[in-house]
């Protein structure tokens, strides 16, 4: 009892004190394990009961030694099978293979599964090396299937495949296997033998089931927590001592082990040509891998040791955990939100447009209830409301069970309804308890600052002219739902800081997300794609994205250095954040976010050397360095691009992407293929980009150039099919006008200039010459003016400029307290460049949710800094 007493967290002691920092993130590491395991069992079902059909008279040992004879192109094999369970999840064909070893390219059998009237539901291609390795084909239908009807599968072989296959049969009666049945070989019918295959059949878990699991997961993950925070105890009172010595072997260690595996990869890699290439490519891989290994040993070199305690405060130990966890929960919802807005963005069908749009509400509205002291939204009145809207979401997803889609929409809609009530409960709450500060007194405030009171009529007014011509745009009402339930918070200057920590961590969250998926499944093409777009199918909509990741990283990094002498070592993790980001924009050759980096980055150094009083030596001095450091990393980032898909070889493909195996990467392809990016490739590409005779002498190469797949921006347009010399319709011009450097933008600008109008319009854009709608401006100053009217296009562009100059101020007032006031004036700034060439003023891009919240934080009034009961403690207690 005295052991639990003494590591108990919510304790007020001063070893609770002291290292509640630390128990919130066992905490926080614990409890987000058990969450996701959860909901892998509930709702996405990846734990279901699984049950596999095997057959009778094959034992394990002797499946690798079946035989049989040769199975060629021009042999046929159907068997038939009648599935014993609804759901078919995969088909393990037992067969050999044997590939040359001078086989010049890889080896594919294509598995066909057929309904009863040979209609093809499934097929996937299988690695001949990896049948020869595993003595198996494996398929993954994954599907539904009907009980007791006849379905067929069989194996075809190409007619120029050089390896060797067989696909024995066995006695159908000892198999003893209910699916199997008759098999036709070469088109003659044979009931006595059959194919030798497994069948695993899987089905949801039942209610008890899934209550099962996750009672097991919480007994585990409580169990895990217990021993986690036992064992730092016994490290406190046996080993703090030696903190310093354990940090030092552990990081050592470390190192030696990244060493070796850094110079194994350039073994592999750079000595041994295992990823092909010129010599330039293999140049790049070692300055990449030496670069990423000196980002390491540097990082391991000024690592804190985390296990210390950190400097005692007079603020309780509940008080800490309860802050830590609401900056948590704070970030990790921002971060899946611009995940979120990022899979709107490419999203190819309205379906996934409205689960992301539900997706983004849901996260924004608990990213917004953190805002607020714990008590708000933990109490009874909550508690009723979220138990009130469990119940009634599940009677309200009853009406859906027969069609899957709707139904995840409708708890989609649940989780909204339910998310966003409890913010407006806390906002209520909110306003009610304030004693301090009334509402009136709050609104006779804006009379204090002339520029200020404007700055919130004209977004009022620009708002109720949204409405006005809002037509079907269903997303003007997610555009004000930020500023609805932002405005009555009482913000101090600290809780802003706050706020905008999390915000911008979230943003750096999302990118590692999105760089993650990359890493796993993007591959670089060398032909076609040769523009890298990451996670999205345009790189319009990848320019715009890592320019608002470019202006967080930033803004970070020019806050905290300030006017400090060692820059990379005090902003270490900011400087590779930046490099990494550019490294990124570097790879999509869009001239947009270059446009947008480089002003971005001169904006930024112009303010901060107004703020901070830098010299010109020292302003140079810092672009130097960001400059050299992001140069010298380039090669890192491309190294990663260049490999690591490769090795995982999954590569992801969207159906509105070009789908020729020819030039595109697949599954199966070597991963010394030339179908992937080269340096030499990679840097005539690059400046070609700013040659446009040059590069429209490559004509298959500038669809994408032109936005041959441009997200349209619109809720109900979907997507757009543009031609490179604009003659079908998007991009404007003539054949004499393909050296347009704008790619038929100007042309564009000039259609909507020529239909604005003082009302508003439904449509996204005017026809064209060939009567076809434009799909979006490429200018979000045009595409505002022209869906709500003249006035609102005038008062939208005034509203940006008073909103820069509100950054701005914010900035000089506060920025050297709160260095990261500098991120609204980032984003601003990215806003505002970006929406000169692309359609970003939409709640659902990156790049205008970021604008829209940085415009909120703006408006938002500044409350005293002492407003907040509690001494040091209102630090912890923001609102």
């Amino acid at each position: 009892m005295e052991i639990i007493r003494q590591i108990n967290p919510f304790s007020n002691s001063a070893r609770a004190r002291a290292h509640a920092v630390r128990n919130a993130v066992i905490q926080i590491v614990v409890v987000t394990a058990a969450f996701i395991l959860m909901v892998r069992i509930f709702p996405m079902g990846t734990v279901q009961n699984h049950v596999v059909s095997g057959q009778k008279a094959v034992d394990i040992p002797a499946k690798a030694e079946l035989t049989g004879d040769i199975f060629t192109d021009r042999d046929k094999k159907l068997q038939t099978v009648y599935f014993t369970q609804r759901h078919i999840y995969r088909i393990t064909l037992y067969m050999r293979s044997s590939v040359p070893k001078d086989a010049p390219d890889t080896e594919h059998v294509l598995f066909r599964l057929y309904d009863d009237t040979f209609s093809c539901i499934y097929e996937t291609e299988a690695d001949s090396k990896k049948i020869e390795k595993d003595g198996c084909l494996t398929a993954v239908p994954d599907m539904d299937v009907d009980v007791g009807k006849a379905y067929y599968y069989e194996v075809l072989v190409d007619a120029g495949s050089r390896a060797a296959y067989v696909l024995p049969v066995a006695d159908r009666a000892a198999l003893a296997q209910e699916e199997n049945s008759t098999l036709f070989i070469d088109g003659i019918l044979n009931d006595e033998v059959c194919l030798i295959a497994d069948f695993e059949y899987t089905s949801p878990l039942s209610v008890l089931g899934i209550l099962a699991y996750d009672i097991l997961v919480v007994i585990a993950a409580a169990a895990v927590y217990l021993l986690l925070t036992l064992s730092a105890h016994v490290y406190d009172v046996y080993w703090s001592q030696d903190s310093e010595r354990i940090g030092k072997f552990v990081r050592t260690a470390v190192a030696v082990v990244s060493v070796l595996a850094a110079l194994a990869l350039f073994f592999y890699a750079v000595v041994c040509n295992k990823f092909g290439g010129e010599l330039w490519d293999r140049l790049f891989f070692s300055i990449g891998i030496v670069v990423a290994e000196a980002w390491l040993l540097g990082a391991l070199w000024r690592m804190t040791r985390v296990i210390r305690p950190k400097k005692r405060t007079k603020a309780s130990a509940g008080s800490k955990i309860c802050l830590v966890w609401r900056n948590y929960i704070q970030t990790v919802s921002f971060g899946l939100l611009f995940y979120a807005l990022c899979q709107y963005v490419n999203a190819d069908r309205n379906y996934y447009h409205y689960t992301n749009t539900r997706w983004m509400l849901i996260f924004l509205a608990a990213a917004l209830l953190m805002n607020y002291n714990q008590r708000l939204f933990l109490n009874r009145i909550s508690a009723a409301w979220f138990g009130l809207g469990v119940v009634g979401s599940v009677l309200y997803c009853n009406g859906f069970r027969a069609d899957e889609k709707e139904l995840i929409l409708a708890r989609l809609t649940c989780g909204v309804v339910i998310a966003w009530g409890l913010l407006i409960l806390c906002i209520i709450q909110s306003i009610v308890r304030a004693e301090k500060i009334k509402f009136w007194d709050y609104v006779k405030g804006f009379h204090d600052d002339v520029l200020y009171t404007a700055h919130l009529a004209l977004w009022i007014l620009f708002g109720l002219l949204m409405y006005a011509y809002r037509f079907e745009k269903v997303w003007v009402i997610t555009a004000t739902l930020p500023f609805g339930a932002y405005f009555f918070a009482k913000g101090t200057p600290a809780a802003k800081s706050r706020f905008l920590r999390n915000f911008c961590n979230g943003i750096l969250l999302s990118f590692a997300l999105v760089t993650a998926f990359c890493l796993h499944h993007r591959p670089h093409h060398y032909w076609m794609l040769y523009r890298y777009g990451g996670m999205f199918h345009t790189v319009a909509c990848t320019g715009m994205y890592l320019a608002v990741v470019f202006g967080a990283a930033l803004a970070k990094l020019y806050g905290k250095l300030k006017t400090r002498t060692s820059m990379v070592k005090i902003c270490y993790r900011e400087y590779f954040v930046t490099a990494c980001v550019t490294g990124f924009i570097l790879l999509t050759m869009s001239r947009t976010a270059f446009l947008t980096t480089i002003v971005t980055v001169l904006s930024i150094v112009a303010l901060t050397a107004a703020a901070y009083r830098k010299k010109a030596k020292r302003i140079a001095l810092e672009l130097g360095v960001l400059a050299g450091v992001c140069l010298v990393s380039f090669p890192m980032v491309f190294t990663a691009v260049r490999m690591v898909p490769a090795v995982i070889n999954d590569p992801v493909r969207y159906e509105i992407e070009f789908q020729d195996k020819s030039f595109m990467v697949y599954e199966g392809d070597p991963i010394d293929s030339d179908k992937y990016m080269t340096v030499r490739r990679f840097f005539s590409t690059l400046f070609g980009r700013f040659q446009t005779d040059n590069a429209q002498a490559h004509a298959g190469l500038t669809l994408q150039d032109a936005g041959l797949f441009a997200y349209t921006g619109d809720d109900f347009a979907g997507l757009d099919m543009r031609a490179a010399d604009g003659g079908d319709g998007g991009a404007g011009g003539h054949a004499e006008e393909k050296n347009d450097v704008s790619n038929g933008r100007f042309d564009i600008f000039k259609a909507y200039l020529e239909a604005l109008e003082i009302h508003g319009h439904p449509k996204m854009g005017p026809a064209n010459e060939n009567g076809e709608e434009y799909a979006h401006a490429h200018n979000s100053y045009l595409q505002v003016a022209y869906n709500f009217g003249m006035i609102a296009g005038v008062i939208f562009l005034v509203l940006c400029a008073t909103t820069l100059w509100r950054a701005v101020r914010l900035f000089m007032e506060y920025g050297k307290k709160y260095n990261i006031f500098l991120v609204p004036f980032a984003q601003v700034i990215v806003f505002g460049f970006v929406s000169l060439t692309e359609w970003a003023f939409h709640p659902c891009i990156p790049a205008g949710f970021s604008f829209l919240m940085m415009l909120v934080v703006l408006i938002h009034k500044d409350a005293s800094e002492n407003m907040s009961p509690g001494g040091e403690d209102s630090y912890y207690e923001f609102f």
